[in-house]
């Protein structure tokens, strides 16, 4: 994983890298430097990755089982045909179509 420490030149601390790449009268900077300071490492480390990656599988499985559950109702019972019910049919299918394909 790249740090700011492999972009430090000899004898300089983040803080002068940081002034380095944001001077604008003297910029002296690449492009690898600036893209760090302004995005960050390209990964996170894996102690913030699992309980993102927990998090995010809770709220799609609980997503999917609601929307289905509440489709399946509709479906399955005359008495819930209606214009109301239909309507949230379409909401939670459209919910579903969102939690599949998604970004």
């Amino acid at each position: 994983m790249v740090d700011s420490s492999d972009f430090l030149r000899p004898n300089e601390t983040t803080l002068q890298l940081y002034r380095r790449c944001t001077n604008t009268t003297y910029f002296d900077c690449t492009e690898e430097e600036l893209l760090w300071l302004v995005m960050g490492p390209r990964r996170l480390p894996l102690p913030k990755i699992i309980p993102i990656s927990v998090l995010l599988l809770v709220i799609f499985m609980t997503g999917m089982g609601g929307n289905v559950s509440v489709c399946v109702v509709i479906v399955k019972h005359p008495a819930m045909h209606t214009a109301t019910n239909y309507y949230l049919f379409s909401l939670a299918l459209s919910d579903l179509l969102l939690l599949l394909f998604g970004k």
